[in-house]
């Protein structure tokens, strides 16, 4: 079809690849700061929970990070972009759902799924 030329096609693949790398590090970096400023405090405030798992994660996530700067070219930086989205942050996940399980909700300062699936059933300010 000669729609694009080869190397016109080789820029789209990297940029495809980049895009898809920043979304996943933007996803990771936040997961961090979720976990450092909402889920470590609030499980040593319970108590209770995962806390050494959840402390094991924050490493994991920018060992993570790291290992996809250090990455020779995009394609292999998406690789790893793909195995810390979709395995990685999985696992993390679950950790993270179990502390939000034992600790109490006056505690947990993250909203839950059931205040943001019917937030207009929890909120005190009306809107008009």
């Amino acid at each position: 079809m000669n729609v694009m030329t080869g190397a016109e096609c080789d820029a789209r693949e990297v940029i495809l690849h980049d895009h898809y790398t920043g979304t996943v590090e933007m996803e990771a970096l936040t997961l961090i700061d979720m976990i450092n400023q909402h889920i470590v405090p609030a499980v040593k405030e319970a108590g209770v929970g995962p806390l050494a798992d959840l402390e094991a994660s924050v490493g994991r996530l920018k060992d993570a990070v790291a290992a996809i700067h250090a990455a020779e070219n995009s394609y292999e930086k998406a690789q790893l972009a793909r195995v810390l989205r979709l395995e990685t942050m999985i696992d993390i996940r679950e950790t993270c759902d179990a502390a939000e399980e034992v600790v109490p909700a006056n505690i947990w300062t993250l909203a839950t799924y059931k205040e943001l699936l019917f937030l207009d059933s929890h909120s005190t300010d009306l809107i008009e």
